[in-house]
């Protein structure tokens, strides 16, 4: 096994680890503590990720994008995201019949309003681990042995259930698709980072300036 592969599944375990964290006893969970202490958590998360993947800067890198395209994708492909999202969210609700409402979103905008620091984790750090784990490391792992359509596929499905808001798993899995052609095409996970964190941002933004019961029904965090 090589030593890239181990340090790949190295960040998928200390990501899965961060994410269940909550669970570990002991963990805080009355607010603002809770949220607070799990921004600490993805924080050091993201650092340790980061420096697992300072030796790949070595390895030769595949085709990207020129830096003037990956600007164009990372400003266009918040926009196309806010456009899929409304497609996908109607699909649902009128051909599917789920709620607009996503739980997932209320649920940490809940935790962002008791826990502004958690803002953070919900707008930047969480989207930046989710394109290293769900983009870079299982999409491209991934493309490399089945090809592009085949990994998108599976990588966007694995993508969507682990947000465990099923009703809305259609949405999430288009969204995880698109953000797998773009990571395809560009070659740069800091193209998909931009859009994803940018996307975020702006839900968390919207979110927080309205009651819960009146928050976008099509908007949804990722």
């Amino acid at each position: 096994m090589s030593d890239l592969v181990l340090r790949y599944i190295s960040i998928v375990l200390i990501y899965l680890i961060c994410f269940i964290s909550p669970l570990i006893p002991g963990f805080p969970q009355q607010e603002p503590a809770h949220g607070n202490a799990y921004t600490v958590v993805f924080f050091a998360t993201l650092i340790i990720v980061l420096l697992l993947l300072i030796p790949e800067r070595k390895l030769e890198r595949g085709p990207v994008a020129s830096v003037g395209e990956s600007i164009a994708w990372a400003i266009c492909g918040v926009f196309l995201l806010f456009v899929l999202q409304i497609i996908t969210a109607l699909i649902n609700s009128i051909i599917l019949g789920q709620p607009m409402k996503s739980e997932h979103t209320q649920d940490v905008v809940g935790l962002a309003r008791s826990a502004p620091l958690f803002i953070l984790t919900a707008s930047i750090i969480g989207p930046m681990l989710e394109e290293i784990v769900f983009r870079k490391i299982f999409f491209g792992s991934l493309k490399k042995k089945i090809g592009f359509f085949f990994a998108a596929l599976i990588s966007s499905l694995v993508f969507a259930a682990f947000h465990f808001d099923f009703s809305h798993l259609l949405i999430y899995f288009v969204i995880g698709f698109f953000l797998c052609y773009v990571y395809h095409k560009t070659g740069r996970i800091v193209v998909n980072m931009f859009m994803h964190a940018a996307m975020n941002a702006v839900v968390v933004l919207i979110s927080m300036n309205v009651q819960i019961p009146s928050t976008p029904g099509w908007i949804h965090l990722f």
